[in-house]
Parts: C-alpha cells; structure tokens; sequence
C-alpha cells in the first residue's frame, strides 16, 4: 500500500512540475516579447532560390527582440537544403523605418545545412552575421 502512494504522489509531483513549466514558459516568452509579426519569404537569384519564414518576437519598450529563420534553399537542382537559426537584435526606429543591428545569430546546427558564406549571398547579412544591420519601412 505505501509503494502504490509513493508512486501516486511521484505521479502527481511531476505532473504538477509540467503544469507549472509551460505556463511559466508561455508567461515568460509573453513578458520578454510581447509582439510577434511573421512574413514569408521567397528569393531568387542567381545564387539559387530560397523559401523562408521569418517570425519577428520583439519588445517595444526595450527595442529587442529575436527573429526565427526557417526554410529551404536550393541551388539549381540540386538537393534543398534546411535553414534555421535565432538572430538577436536591437533597433531604432525613424518614422516609419526600423534600423535593425544582429546582436547574436544561434545557428540549430542540426537543422542549418546551409554555410553562411552562402547564405549571405542570397539574404542580407543581418541574418547570417552579428553586428550587421538591416532597414525595414513599415507601412501602417
């Protein structure tokens, strides 16, 4: 009897720990960036093609934020290639212009097959390098 209570509690505390891990989680990533804006991407070039989601999470108050790459890219016809990584980065704003500096690039190095000498000829450096910059024009 005392081996199926401590199991029952054992069972109990760790489902409580999980309860409590994602709305920590969920309230913490809500209170570092409360604003989100996701764009889809495709290039072209000479270079090869690319087919990307770009997922900006940023704070107004503190001009930070974090953008998550995701996609393929291709050369010619040969075989796609995955992309993914987190760039941090800081801004200023003039009027309607965001002047965007990486702070930091996290590459997912399983998941990032692509080199960055050649990513960074088909996106701007901004996504591939830290301490580079990047101008965005929003229209409201």
């Amino acid at each position: 009897m005392i081996d199926y209570k401590k199991n029952l509690l054992f069972i109990l505390v760790f489902i409580s720990g999980f309860i409590l891990f994602i709305v920590y989680s969920y309230t913490a990533e809500k209170m570092i960036y409360n604003e989100t804006c996701t764009a889809n991407w495709v290039i072209f070039n000479d270079k090869g093609r690319a087919n990307l989601t770009i997922d900006f999470m940023y704070n107004q108050k503190n001009k930070t934020g974090t953008v998550a790459l995701s996609g393929t890219w291709q050369q010619g016809n040969r075989e796609s290639k995955s992309i993914r990584r987190n760039i941090e980065y800081t801004w200023i704003e003039n009027y309607d212009t965001a002047h965007l500096t990486s702070k930091k690039v996290n590459k997912f190095e399983i998941m990032d097959q692509v080199d960055d000498d050649r990513l960074a000829e088909l996106i701007p450096d901004f996504y591939v390098f830290p301490e580079k910059s990047v101008s965005y024009n929003i229209l409201k």
